[in-house]
């Protein structure tokens, strides 16, 4: 029975642990290759704005009227979609 043990622990640790970190970072690295100018997104630090520019691994995010600020590619959380009623 200890034999067992280990194998199906590393299996259950697999399937709760590794394989959703997996998918949520290969759903990250696919938004991240569709984000384009105008899309509304927010940042890993909470900051709310629109793609104005794309340089690379370089956005530049306009957070206000003739604000905008330069962060990296990678730090996009999520992009906002909003419901049209």
């Amino acid at each position: 029975m200890g034999i067992l043990f280990i194998p199906i622990l590393l299996v259950i640790m697999y399937f709760l642990i590794l394989r959703p970190q997996q998918k949520r970072v290969k759903d990250q690295r696919a938004m991240l290759n569709v984000i384009d100018v105008g899309d509304d997104v927010r940042t890993d630090s909470g900051i709310y704005g629109t793609i104005s520019d794309l340089d690379g691994d370089t956005v530049f995010l306009m957070v206000a009227d003739g604000v905008e600020i330069k962060i990296s590619k990678a730090s996009i959380a999520e992009m906002i979609k909003y419901d049209e009623d």
